[in-house]
């Protein structure tokens, strides 16, 4: 599986995008996932959006093939923004990113 993400990455350079946070990778089947998606999810400018979320699948191959596999990972992310918002102090006056435009 490794190959396909250097197989991948060897065609455009994305080292910048990978430095700055712009682009995370996550392999949903290491056993702390939840604890690294947490972590994403509760930093401030992704939880800003996370009302945002929706996984989309537009290759005809990765649909056909790994279904099963962006079905888990899609789960996976949606249990746990769930948890990162259910979490969320109610007294809190943080409003998502999204409803202030």
């Amino acid at each position: 599986e490794i190959e396909l993400f250097i197989l991948a990455l060897s065609t455009i350079d994305l080292s910048e995008e990978l430095c700055s946070g712009k682009i995370y990778l996550v392999d949903i089947e290491e056993e702390r996932a939840d604890i690294q998606l947490l972590i994403l999810f509760d930093m401030k400018d992704m939880f800003e959006y996370l009302s945002l979320y929706e996984m989309f699948v537009n290759n005809v191959y990765y649909k056909k093939f790994y279904e099963d596999v962006w079905h888990k990972a899609d789960e996976l992310c949606e249990k746990n923004i769930k948890v990162v918002i259910r979490n969320l102090n109610s007294s809190l006056c943080i409003g998502f990113e999204c409803y202030s435009h």
